[in-house]
């Protein structure tokens, strides 16, 4: 009997521990951030074998205009950004989806209709002295470092406060700066690798 009793217990204990290994899992987030029509978003927890992902709305094929969509390789972080498009007032899916079929999901608020403006790739709202984190994705993987400018204004990045590095091999820069003392308006922000190759956004600044 007491064996018994004791082989119950073993074995309650096996699946004790086995059920709190199964429970622990991570799942993909995103985060929305932008002013306007133009949307941001950064990402995690995604499988680290996504190569590409793309931006969709199951709610609405209306909301999103144009996105654009890259993922750092093996790390698992999508980034990217979107216009939302000419849609009523109201919450909307928005969903980022990587090339394994794994996603995440938020809910982007629309409080107004569209305003025309220039199709942009990526802008965010920004004021004079704020800092600036940016992404760029398929410089040449011979790039070993990188410079950040604005071709449009030179006063758009505060000199001295730029920094950019880039994964030798990838083609995926990275770095920030400081806006600069300009006028509320749009501006060229560009990434220039040692191999001559460039990548440009548009910065707006309120």
């Amino acid at each position: 009997m007491k064996g018994i009793v004791a082989l119950l217990i073993c074995l309650f204990l096996i699946t004790a521990v086995s059920t709190t290994f199964v429970a622990v899992q991570s799942e993909p987030t995103i985060f929305l951030s932008g002013t306007g029509s133009r949307v941001s978003f950064n990402g995690a927890g995604f499988l680290p074998t996504d190569r590409t992902c793309y931006v969709s709305s199951p709610s609405s094929s209306s909301v999103i205009l144009s996105s654009a969509c890259a993922v750092q390789v093996g790390m698992g972080t999508p980034y990217g950004g979107f216009m939302v498009g000419n849609v009523l007032p109201g919450q909307y899916v928005i969903q980022v989806t990587g090339d394994w079929g794994d996603f995440a999901q938020a809910i982007l608020v629309v409080n107004g209709g569209f305003q025309q403006q220039q199709n942009f790739s990526h802008a965010a709202g920004y004021a004079p002295g704020a800092s600036v984190s940016i992404h760029a994705s398929g410089m040449l993987p011979t790039d070993t470092t990188c410079q950040i400018s604005s071709p449009s204004s030179p006063n758009a990045v505060l000199p001295g406060t730029s920094a950019c590095v880039i994964q030798a091999g990838t083609g995926v820069a990275y770095g920030g700066f400081i806006i600069g003392n300009v006028l509320p308006g749009d501006y060229v922000i560009q990434i220039t690798g040692n191999q001559g190759d460039f990548a440009q956004t548009v910065l707006a600044v309120s």
